[in-house]
């Protein structure tokens, strides 16, 4: 159930989030937050047996059965309020828990969503930073601080019922006057404490990021000799956080120090006025103890709502920020209308002309061309010529203009997002693969991958006898983003993850940079006799396929090769054709290609 749906529009902002949860879970949360009061108001109940005990004993006569009546009846109340308080404590934190667990799955379920232009102007370490310190935070709020709220509240308000009915307003207002001045605290330091920990956690998100950048670029680190300049960076960051952290824990200590230290003035206080009532016969001895347990029993409620604040105060920049990310509407959505069809067809771009979200550069300009099924279509050109742009808007990574790309006739916005990536086979550039094993990244579209189906894809993709040789064969762990294997065989890896997908278009984005000539030859032979077979038991037949390459030999046999230049399509044709015309272009390519 998403927690962040609803809420109160004139709630504090992030609040809402964490009112939205205990609403669907009223029940639990009214069970839990009544055996917490409950515990509390009897603890307040001690004060006043003991202040009659204290007059019985003052009386020079108390009874031995009244007395063990008296003990009898603190034994029950103490017995009474560890059972419900802990009862009640137990509920609140198993659904905080809930909480924290429902949050990190809408912030990955987010992630999911958004496009990769977010992506480009997010830090992966500020993300994770959002999943792990500030839904812990948030789960702190929801189980620690309601606890302590409720508890110390419950407790407070107790203890002051019960010295306004037994001792008089005077006395009471002499004990609390002190008190009045917290909230004049809150007033002060609250929004200081809140500032410093939305520092801090943004601290943390920073010396994340490094942290992520040191790990992923190690090899180029030590290439050039950088692990001093990244040690400094790192320490630099954590210096950071040290002393953010530390000016945090200096004024929520303060918080915390004025707290006890207004409490003892009231003590004071009603050590001095008490003592005169009593000399006055104004109030009995019992009721001046009674009074002075019921101040000292104000120390600890008051303590807790003063963690309480603290830990307010440390939520609402981390409530904040995850529901701003929650609230970030995904540039790419389903029309509202969807076609409910898989896509199947031809391709059929009709002058595509695209740029970026915020430039004001045209990427591609009046792109059009056709691919039917059963045909390969090359794209070649230098970098930065549009090749990958195009593969983002065919897997709608981006959404292109309306009615410049068809599918089967239709307007590739018309298809619903999911049904549309199911129906591509992609690899990447940096045929990116997961940690795991070798049979489960070939097999990723499948939830159980079969090992013959896996082992089938890797041989058209010419890595079987590779994976043959790994330590475990197809069940070797091949690390954090295939850290284990070269750069040939984790492209390769990734085109056999194609191939096994069986998807009716296959696109290629220069998945073959890093293999070298005769193997690429291999593959793509393997590829065009895959292509020609028919659909069965055996993966291939009639698929849509785009291959997109900066040397031309990758598509030589393709129906059709489009070659590329800032986006325009400058020359088209057979690899034959292209080579007789001589343009400009494709002679650059070719030579690139001969010198590789």
């Amino acid at each position: 159930m998403n927690v962040s749906a609803s809420g109160d529009s004139h709630a504090m902002p992030g609040l809402r989030i964490v009112a939205s949860h205990i609403r669907q879970s009223k029940v639990i949360y009214s069970a839990g937050i009544g055996m917490v009061a409950g515990g509390s108001l009897l603890a307040a109940q001690i004060p006043k047996l003991l202040g009659q005990v204290t007059d019985n004993l003052r009386s020079g006569h108390p009874g031995v059965r009244e007395m063990a009546g008296f003990a009898g009846a603190i034994l029950l109340i103490g017995a009474l309020r560890v059972s419900t308080g802990w009862g009640g404590r137990v509920l609140v934190h198993l659904k905080g828990r809930e909480l924290t667990y429902r949050l990190r799955n809408e912030l990955f379920e987010k992630w999911c969503t958004l496009s990769p232009s977010y992506y480009h102007s997010h830090s992966s370490g500020d993300l994770i930073s959002h999943a792990l310190s500030d839904v812990d935070i948030v789960g702190d709020l929801v189980t620690l601080g309601l606890n302590q709220s409720i508890s110390g509240m419950a407790m407070l308000l107790g203890a002051v019922w019960l010295m306004l009915l037994h001792t008089g307003w005077q006395l009471t207002f002499a004990a609390l006057g002190p008190l009045l001045f917290i909230p004049l605290l809150v007033e002060w330091l609250g929004p200081a404490i809140r500032l410093q920990s939305q520092r801090a956690q943004e601290a943390l998100g920073a010396m994340s990021q490094t942290t992520e950048e040191t790990v992923e670029g190690i090899r180029a680190i030590k290439a050039f000799r950088k692990e001093e300049v990244f040690n400094s960076r790192f320490e630099k960051r954590v210096d950071l956080i040290v002393e953010e952290k530390m000016r945090f824990a200096r004024l929520s200590a303060l918080f915390s120090s004025l707290v006890p230290l207004m409490v003892n003035l009231g003590f004071i206080l009603t050590l001095g006025y008490g003592g005169y009532l009593v000399a006055t016969k104004v109030i009995s001895l019992g009721d001046f103890v009674a009074m002075t347990l019921y101040v000292a029993l104000l120390r600890m409620p008051l303590e807790q709502l003063g963690n309480v604040v603290n830990i307010f105060q440390r939520a609402i920049p981390s409530l904040e920020r995850i529901e701003k990310l929650l609230q970030v509407v995904p540039e790419v959505v389903d029309s509202e209308e969807p076609l409910d069809a898989s896509p199947a067809g031809a391709i059929t771009v009709n002058g595509l002309t695209f740029r970026y979200p915020g430039s004001d550069r045209d990427v591609l300009q009046e792109l059009s061309f056709s691919v039917k099924p059963g045909q390969t279509l090359g794209i070649i050109g230098v970098m930065g010529s549009g090749k990958s742009t195009l593969a983002d808007l065919l897997l709608r990574l981006y959404d292109p203009p309306a009615g410049t790309i068809l599918v089967g006739g239709h307007d590739i916005l018309d298809y619903p997002l999911a049904r549309l990536r199911k129906a591509i086979a992609y690899v990447p550039q940096d045929g990116f693969l997961f940690s795991g094993t070798v049979l489960e990244n070939i097999g990723f579209s499948d939830p159980d991958p079969d090992r013959s189906r896996a082992e089938r894809c890797a041989a058209v993709a010419a890595v079987h006898e590779n994976i043959l040789g790994f330590p475990e064969g197809y069940l070797t762990e091949i690390g954090d983003r295939g850290v284990r294997m070269s750069g040939g065989q984790k492209q390769r890896l990734a085109i056999a993850r194609m191939i096994y997908k069986d998807a009716p278009f296959q696109i290629m984005d220069d998945s073959l940079s890093a293999v070298d000539a005769r193997t690429e030859g291999i593959i793509l032979k393997n590829l065009r006799n895959l292509s020609n077979s028919r659909s069965g038991s055996e993966e291939g037949g009639g698929k849509v396929t785009i291959i997109i390459s900066h040397r031309l030999s990758a598509v030589q046999d393709a129906d059709e090769i489009l070659v590329l230049d800032e986006g325009r399509i400058v020359e088209r044709g057979t690899h034959e054709a292209l080579v007789s015309m001589g343009g400009d272009l494709c002679r650059a390519v070719v030579h690139a290609d001969r010198s590789v």
